[in-house]
């Protein structure tokens, strides 16, 4: 029985996919910045993809990258490919709602 069972914990990642963990946001959330960093690890991986961009990923599978977000309603897709052609998907549905950053000046009569 301990045979079956480290057989499959050594074979898990073909029969259900590499794990992918991502941090970021809560799913839903609402953020003032419209720079959002996203970074996670994708282990055993062959590739990890946010919004259909390609991002790097270290030997240990981890990955860190970067959206800009529009005003307004956004989703953020990252997409993990693992060496066995099997894909995951995490979808995250965000507000932006950025701070003004426009400048302004005082009138000032200038002679």
């Amino acid at each position: 029985m301990a045979v079956f069972g480290l057989i499959f914990y050594n074979t898990k990642d073909i029969f259900l996919g590499a794990p992918l963990s991502v941090v970021t946001v809560k799913d839903g959330a609402t953020v003032v910045d419209s720079f959002l960093p996203i970074s996670g690890t994708a282990r055993h991986a062959f590739g990890v993809e946010i919004n259909g961009r390609k991002v790097a990923i270290d030997k240990a599978g981890a990955f860190s990258d970067g959206v800009v977000l529009s005003p307004g309603y956004n989703i953020v897709e990252i997409t993990q490919q693992d060496r066995f052609g099997k894909e995951k998907h995490k979808v995250f549905h965000l507000v932006a709602q950025p701070t003004s950053a426009v400048a302004t000046t005082m009138n000032i009569n200038y002679q």
